[in-house]
């Protein structure tokens, strides 16, 4: 395998203020995963009798059920895991395909929703998402690493500074050197092979107030590396236009983010397109959860919700 060198990431610049939908503290949860934002998400999208509508991330599928409630709608669903019980088994990176494989020539779409959520059952899928049980560092979502790599091989096999670069750019993580740099340590005595031997090192990597803290130690860590071994900015970003360049006269996009390094690439693409006059912006700010939904279902809490309409000039 080709080691994975820094260079070879996206461009992310991180924030001070992320935001993020894995808010655990180090106490096991029930994992029953609710669908965020549902009455926004037919707002926003607002489906009409006889519409081709994209859901991109079905999940539970609780987006899907309030789509076809709402209107008698041509529904695809898609999810890049063989579980969720979606219509298709594909990454939305591969939206392109998929629509010219499912729709007739010539059919294009007329709205798709982009859910970035967790579903939080797979924190039970034993594919090494959660630190809080010690199972193989797989991470990916679908049956192969999207990015041709597991988080054991990243982590084994790529150099420090990538792994700090990953860790900064992707989890927005403070101490990702410390962190890197005790990886390197470790694995030259024992490889990684499991979520909680990654644990550890990264507990005793960064200071004890640190450990303390309202997320735990391991979030920022874990998300880099989710989102490299699946390669979920790369995906977003080709879905997104995939999406776009199907989408009919008239047709919407809607995308719920959950951390800041997916919404800023959201949101700077659907400005671009409303700069050039391609498209409008439905709402001037994002939507976000009400209080009542995040009281009920803490993991919506750091939702954004926003949404385009296209433009055709011709």
């Amino acid at each position: 395998m080709t080691k994975h060198r820094a260079s070879a990431l996206p461009p992310v610049r991180a924030s001070r203020h992320s935001r993020r939908e894995e808010g655990d503290t180090g106490r096991e949860r029930t994992l029953e995963h609710k669908s965020v934002m549902v009455n926004e998400v037919v707002e926003a999208l607002a489906p009409k009798t006889g519409e081709v509508v994209v859901d991109a991330t079905h999940g539970v599928g609780g987006h899907s059920k309030a789509l076809k409630k709402a209107a008698k709608i041509k529904l695809i669903t898609i999810d890049a895991d063989p579980a969720s019980g979606a219509h298709i088994t594909a990454n939305f990176g591969d939206l392109s395909g998929v629509l010219a494989e499912n729709l007739p020539a010539g059919m294009g779409v007329d709205k798709a929703l982009f859910d970035l959520g967790w579903n939080l059952t797979q924190l039970q899928s034993g594919r090494g998402f959660s630190f809080m049980r010690d199972e193989p560092l797989n991470m990916s979502y679908g049956r192969v690493p999207r990015s041709g790599f597991t988080a054991a091989e990243a982590l084994n096999e790529w150099s420090e500074t990538a792994l700090a670069d990953v860790f900064f750019g992707y989890g927005e993580e403070r101490y990702a050197r410390r962190i890197a740099r005790r990886i390197v340590e470790r694995r030259a005595l024992q490889p990684f092979a499991t979520t909680l031997e990654l644990v550890e090192v990264v507990r005793d990597a960064v200071p004890a107030a640190y450990r303390r803290g309202r997320l735990h130690p391991a979030t920022k860590t874990f998300q880099a590396l989710r989102i490299a071994v699946n390669d979920e900015l790369g995906a977003l970003e080709r879905g997104l236009k995939a999406a776009w360049y199907a989408l009919s006269c008239g047709g919407r996009i809607v995308v719920i983010t959950f951390h800041s390094i997916e919404d800023r690439l959201v949101k700077r693409y659907f400005a671009a397109l409303a700069k050039e006059g391609r498209g409008t912006l439905v709402y001037r700010k994002p939507l976000t959860p009400t209080a009542a939904e995040i009281a009920d279902n803490p993991s919506a809490r750091s939702a954004k919700l926003r949404a385009i309409e296209k433009i055709c000039t011709h």
